[in-house]
């Protein structure tokens, strides 16, 4: 299992590759693109314009990112340590969701979007380390897709609460530059 425990801690750091590609370009592809968001999709962009997603900050969205890392590197790390490796699955799971949600998302929109270059290159990690994961396991078929369902649950919980996160610090943010 060691070959495979050093593959699985492999997670955080495809995470961050992936993150790091939209912390940087988030705010300038945000900015240089609500034009054309607004025409094409004009209900998205009312939501985005509703949430004040447009107006969130490079150090806003990272704070966000850092809470999906903190949690994710939990799930390996506990997961790994206590050999509840269900832990583990769950985060794969759910970061892959939100891998497929980005392709999605690039098909949809037919160009470059802040996040395709490193889910293009991170998600065969996740596709391997998967089939690598289920190849060892001694959970059943019947469990890993339990824990799939709940690792698409929790990766969607994760999200609703780093938009919070980030909407709150970025509130914070821009009071504290007022004083």
């Amino acid at each position: 299992m060691k070959d495979l425990e050093l593959l699985m801690m492999l997670l955080p750091v495809a995470f961050m590759i992936h993150e790091y590609e939209e912390i940087i370009m988030f705010k300038g592809w945000l900015t240089k693109n609500r034009i054309q968001l607004k025409r094409r999709f004009p209900k998205i962009a009312t939501f985005m314009e509703q949430h004040h997603i447009f107006d969130l900050s490079t150090s806003s969205f990272a704070v966000g990112t850092a809470h999906n890392f903190v949690l994710i590197s939990t799930a390996t790390f506990a997961g790994i340590w206590l050999e509840a490796y269900q832990w583990w699955w769950i985060a794969l799971v759910g970061h892959t969701a939100h891998l497929v949600v980005h392709l999605a998302q690039w098909a949809i929109y037919r160009r470059y979007l802040p996040v395709i270059a490193t889910t293009i290159l991170t998600i065969p990690y996740c596709i391997y380390a998967g089939f690598r994961f289920t190849e060892h396991s001694a959970l059943s078929p019947e469990s890993l897709l339990l824990w799939s369902i709940l690792g698409i649950i929790v990766m969607q919980l994760s999200v609703l609460s780093s938009w919070l996160l980030m909407s709150k610090f970025n509130k914070w943010e821009k009071l504290s530059k007022n004083y």
